[in-house]
């Protein structure tokens, strides 16, 4: 059973962040039993990445710098920074890119304007979407970044699959505050009460159910 309620936000995908791509594939396949796919490079942000289904409009991402680019924006330098991988934070869909960012900065929350991103697919097709990023000193990643894919298909169609999604929540020691907040931008992720903030995704693989956190 799902532990979020489908809606116009709910999860569109979640980010783990390795210090080494390759590395942390290999890392996941292991644990998995599925190897993830190949994405592409975000051509001016300094990442790239590799993809995996989780079904029903959800994908994993495994994210990293991408060190053939010269300009890296402040998630690559956060990224470039990390010792051990992580849960890094999870982006919800909608196409309502304006409402979201208007909500988030009625907050007191620094929301960016609509960002447009592309990359170019293992197949040579490529795809394009937009994000609204909220970058918040108290916060942080724990508030969701907006996405709208523009009718680019959705990546859970073309990565490999084998994977079953079971349930993701955020976790923070301010649990109901981070909630009201959730409500108030129409974000349909629970978040549960925890000692330190974190993200946790449970999932059905075919070496059996496992917890990312």
């Amino acid at each position: 059973m799902t532990d979020y309620v489908k809606g116009e936000l709910g999860l569109d995908h979640v980010l783990w962040a390795v210090p080494d791509l390759d590395a942390g594939a290999t890392q996941f396949t292991e644990a998995t039993g599925v190897t993830p796919g190949n994405g592409g490079s975000h051509a001016g942000f300094g990442t790239r990445n590799s993809l995996a289904s989780l079904g029903d409009q959800i994908y994993f991402e495994i994210i990293s710098v991408d060190t053939t680019q010269d300009r890296y924006r402040e998630r690559a330098q956060r990224i470039g920074e990390l010792k051990t991988p992580e849960m890094h934070t999870f982006g919800v869909r909608g196409e309502d890119l304006e409402a979201y960012r208007d909500a988030a900065r009625g907050l007191g929350l620094n929301a960016s304007d609509p960002v447009g991103m592309s990359r170019m697919r293992a197949d040579g097709v490529k795809i394009q979407w937009q994000s609204i990023y909220i970058d918040d000193p108290v916060w942080g990643d724990m508030i969701p970044f907006l996405i709208d894919w523009m009718g680019s298909q959705h990546p859970c169609e073309t990565t490999p699959t084998g994977l079953e999604f079971v349930s993701f929540a955020v976790l923070h020691p301010k649990a109901d505050e981070l909630t009201e907040i959730y409500r108030s931008l129409g974000v349909r992720v629970p978040v549960r009460r925890s000692v330190s903030p974190g993200f946790m995704l449970e999932m059905d693989t075919p070496k059996g159910r496992i917890l990312m956190v």
